[in-house]
């Protein structure tokens, strides 16, 4: 058994990982770590854990962090892996890590990223000699990669859904210009369980809010990444994210011109050719709907195109807490390690 230590554990998205790890037959649990309520059960934290795992939360400290573990997790926000980065990588102990920290190759790169983000006030990497050593956590583009890395940066949830659902139309360099205008909504559990007026229940119920429009960070990794597949000569995505009252679940519309005409029903036929053999990726007839993926690691695409064909409009639909954050780190997990993708992922989308 792999012993796996998730730092952050407290929050939703170690909440997930957890979920998923204690479930799964190749990896074990041995320590969780957290700033809040440290010296507590996690059961005592997350009553729906009762005989499932009563592990104690541990501070988080240097010493702490990587010790007994084969792979640690920060389920963190930006900038706290970089503080323990050198010292895992010199000890040997391979990471994944949740926030933007090491989703890209180059200071250069996470500057542009940095930019963006509400909460990073200096753009340096405190550990950017790793950066080349981590690989981009798309299982679906990355996995040769990702099976070689020490260092694995889970890809955004906004920007899972957009590069899955646009990945072909890139790679076949078949979005005029590189242009696509996307409007994703978004569960209010995308915030984390931090409170904030924003997820107030009398606020959001029965509600949708814009917000960071045109200048959310995860269209850097997206358009980074978008803009170098295949035959993409870069990517320039015009994205406006809305946080609904909902709590789970991500649907992505993107609008898109076409190079040359095409059918829908060969862009189709496209999509499922690029995504023959992956597991989570599943190309629809119908349009998916935001719920349903809830509970599993799917992301759900279709699409249509303009009576002209020379218009296409693609729609992405995921769990934002599952392939959106821990469903990726498991699938990355798995591949880092030699197992199945899928492993401890064989859900079932629940519904209703």
């Amino acid at each position: 058994m792999r012993r796996v230590q998730i730092v952050g554990a407290t929050g939703y998205g170690g909440l997930g990982i957890l979920e998923l790890l204690l479930a799964h037959p190749e990896f074990e649990v041995t320590s969780l770590v957290a700033r809040d309520a440290a010296g507590q059960r996690i059961d005592e934290v997350y009553p729906h854990l009762t005989g499932r795992c009563a592990l104690t939360v541990q501070t988080a400290d240097d010493a702490q962090v990587g010790s007994g573990a084969d792979v640690v997790v920060f389920a963190t926000p930006d900038r706290v892996s970089q503080g323990y980065a050198k010292a895992l990588a010199d000890a040997g102990v391979p990471f994944i890590d949740y926030s933007g920290d090491f989703r890209f190759g180059s200071t250069a790169d996470y500057a542009l990223y940095a930019a963006r983000h509400p909460s990073i006030k200096d753009g340096t990497h405190e550990a950017d000699a790793l950066l080349g050593r981590a690989a981009y956590g798309v299982s679906e583009l990355f996995a040769d990669r990702i099976a070689q890395a020490a260092i694995v940066g889970n890809p955004g949830c906004f920007a899972i859904g957009i590069i899955l659902g646009l990945a072909p139309l890139f790679a076949d360099g078949l979005v005029a210009d590189g242009a696509v205008s996307i409007a994703s909504l978004s569960g209010s559990s995308g915030a984390g369980k931090k409170p904030a007026p924003l997820q107030h229940l009398s606020h959001l119920n029965d509600n949708v809010v814009p917000y960071r429009v045109l200048t959310h960070q995860h269209v850097i990794e997206a358009e980074l990444t978008l803009g170098r597949l295949g035959a993409a000569g870069g990517a320039t995505l015009d994205f406006v994210p809305h946080v609904i009252g909902a709590t789970r679940g991500i649907l992505s519309t993107m609008h898109a011109r076409l190079t040359r005409p095409s059918s829908r029903e060969a862009l189709l036929e496209r999509y499922r050719e690029y995504f023959a053999g992956q597991p989570f990726v599943r190309v629809l007839d119908v349009p998916p709907m935001l719920k349903g993926q809830a509970g599993s690691n799917y992301c759900d695409i279709s699409l249509v195109t303009s009576e002209d064909g020379r218009r296409v409009v693609v729609m992405s639909s995921i769990d934002n807490l599952m392939k959106g954050q821990s469903g990726s780190a498991m699938q990355n997990l798995n591949i880092m390690f030699g197992l199945d993708q899928a492993a401890g992922l064989d859900r079932t989308p629940l519904y209703p």
